[in-house]
């Protein structure tokens, strides 16, 4: 449970918006690590794995406000769906 609480807090420090702008790399870091801590269905890893992806590709096309948002995506997708 200490494990699953240290890892959601950290996935909220990463998202907390203005003060770590185009930190794109490091929330999906953090969902790569969160993907293999927490229990999640098949289904959810793979749509969550999907967002990463569209993520980093709009992160390394430029578009830093689209990749926070679809990463973010991801992490909350993850974190409403942990078991």
């Amino acid at each position: 449970m200490t494990k699953r609480f240290a890892l959601i807090t950290a996935l909220f420090l990463l998202t907390a918006g203005p003060a770590f702008a185009h930190h794109c790399p490091l929330d999906a870091e953090a969902i790569g690590h969160a993907l293999v801590a927490l229990d999640v269905s098949d289904d959810v890893q793979a749509d969550v794995m999907a967002l990463r992806d569209k993520g980093m590709t709009e992160h390394y096309a430029g578009n830093h406000a689209a990749a926070e948002t679809t990463l973010a995506k991801a992490i909350r997708l993850l974190l409403n769906n942990a078991k």
